[in-house]
């Protein structure tokens, strides 16, 4: 592969790269991806144990992929061919429980508005102004992140109109912004249940990032049909046909950077891999801090506001598998957010300092939601329970090895666990003795397959000073040097693959939006 030359070469193998990957490799230019961990698809791919049970690490579930006419679905259906399939989670896609309360989230705003009134009679008001909010904020998003994709120079020009707008919301904090439409916590908590989908409460998270969430699930949820995995193995199959390359274990170790532009890779093992562009998608963090030599002269200021800004939360996740069904069992397919209290810092606060009862839980039906998985892993279930965590919690055993970290260390996690399982058996007690096989991850594990420093799964944090961050785009200040992933756009899938989107169209300098609407599923794949 460093004999070839080519017109992109990708570091890292998530959503973001592998969007843009296609789309170049689908207008005939010569594309390389290198990933490297030995599983590609960044938090889209899945891992196995013994006796078929299967996870995914990071894609939980997504909206709006259900309307062919959707622009989320339009460029998934271009960029894996429309060999990508969904399957739906129903009219309920999330349940929040708080203070043992549950909350039902429903797949239309009208049955959500009803729901909410029906739960808080006399805020009838408030929550129809909350969704006219979102839906005014929903009108700003395209300018907004259509300035990602310009040169500095050109958004230092006319960023300001395209912005300005965007930053009458994302300037201010969820909690304030509903504050001034309630003084009811209780619906406030409600209303913020789903916070963790980008991993930040709502006093300190932008209300820009809140929105944006709300708005995406607005029409229900979705999941990959055959898995999460699905979604890269389907995207790396076009990028394969069409002639493009992706490798694994190809760890870059430096960007190569001759005369201010940058001219290639050189690989942990040596290799050079030459191209005309370079595209990061190793986060912000890792491709400023570790990536980019020092003569490729970063501003200060770049390093400055990028140390100001903090890694999102750090997680802990337990996987679950079952001897018997989903449909044994009675598995929902929705999700479970489950609170201690509404004051979601405080929970917060305490759980970091003293990790004993998780202050959020987070439980996901996998196998439950796939339609394929019945007829490949017949009797058998999995589930997910994710928690916070603190990454200081495990700061003692960083330098150790994956898999030899110690005996006081898997005492900790079995600690984590128990908490975990407790909260599990709370809600679906009809699970207790068919746990077949129960590991739990923490941020180290993260760490070591993701390569983000503080085992995070989010990137930068959605504060609003994250969306004054002007260079935070796919143009950065080296010549043909791009940036593409979450922290381009936001967090989470949706966010991922259109930040794909906009590097492709500066690579290819065209409009790929209209390609992408133009496209059509050929009808035998339909």
């Amino acid at each position: 592969m460093s004999n070839d030359y080519y017109d992109a070469i990708f570091i890292g193998s998530g959503p973001g790269s592998l969007c843009a990957a296609a789309i170049l490799a689908k207008a005939n230019k010569k594309v390389i991806v290198l990933e490297r961990h030995y599983v590609p698809g960044g938090f889209s791919h899945t891992f196995k144990r013994k006796n078929g049970f299967e996870w995914d690490v990071g894609v939980h579930y997504v909206g709006r992929v259900d309307s062919e006419d959707s622009m989320i679905r339009k460029t998934f259906d271009y960029i894996t061919d429309g060999k990508l399939k969904w399957d739906n989670m129903g009219e309920i896609y999330d349940v929040a429980i708080i203070e043992g309360k549950e909350y039902k989230f429903y797949d239309t705003v009208e049955a959500q508005i009803d729901n909410l009134i029906g739960h808080f009679p006399e805020e009838e008001v408030a929550i129809r102004k909350y969704f006219e909010l979102v839906k005014r904020f929903d009108k700003s998003v395209v300018m907004y992140f259509g300035d990602r994709v310009l040169n500095y120079w050109l958004s230092a020009l006319i960023g300001w109109f395209l912005k300005r707008k965007f930053y009458k919301y994302s300037d201010r904090t969820t909690y304030d912004t509903i504050r001034e439409l309630t003084s009811n916590e209780t619906l406030i908590a409600v209303l913020c249940a789903q916070c963790g989908n980008y991993g930040l409460t709502p006093k300190f998270s932008s209300f820009a990032i809140h929105a944006l969430i709300v708005d995406h699930y607005k029409f229900g949820g979705n999941y990959p049909r055959g898995g999460a995995s699905s979604i890269y193995r389907k995207i790396i199959d076009v990028i394969v046909d069409n002639g493009g390359k992706v490798a694994i274990k190809a760890e870059v170790k430096e960007v190569i950077i001759e005369d201010k532009i940058a001219k290639g890779v050189e690989l942990a093992n040596g290799d050079r891999i030459m191209g005309k562009a370079v595209v990061s998608n190793a986060g912000a963090k890792n491709t400023f801090n570790k990536l980019l030599p020092k003569h490729a002269n970063i501003p200060e200021y770049i390093i400055t506001e990028l140390n100001e800004i903090q890694a999102s939360t750090s997680h802990i996740c337990l996987y679950v598998g079952l001897d018997k069904s989903d449909e044994e069992l009675k598995l929902p397919k929705w999700n479970y957010w489950i609170y201690k209290g509404e004051d979601f810092e405080k929970g917060y606060e305490d759980y970091l300092n003293d990790p004993d009862d998780p202050p959020l839980v987070y439980i996901s039906f996998s196998s439950a939601k796939d339609s394929e998985w019945p007829e490949a892993h017949p009797g058998k279930s999995t589930i997910q329970v994710l928690g916070i965590a603190s990454y200081d919690w495990f700061t003692k055993w960083e330098d150790s090895r994956w898999m030899k970290r110690g005996s006081d260390y898997e005492d900790f996690k079995e600690k984590l666990k128990e908490g975990l399982l407790q909260k599990l058996y709370e809600i679906v007690p009809q699970t207790k003795g068919h746990i077949e096989i129960c590991e739990i991850s923490t941020p180290l594990s993260t760490k070591h397959f993701a390569n983000y420093s503080r085992g995070e799964i989010y990137g930068l944090e959605h504060t609003p000073k994250r969306f004054r961050v002007n260079w935070l785009r796919v143009k950065t200040h080296v010549k043909k040097f791009y940036l593409t992933g979450q922290d381009v756009i936001t967090v989470g899938v949706g966010g991922a693959l259109f930040s794909g989107v906009l590097t492709a169209m500066a690579l290819l300098k065209t409009d790929v939006f209209r390609r992408i609407l133009k496209y059509e599923v050929p009808k035998e794949i339909e």
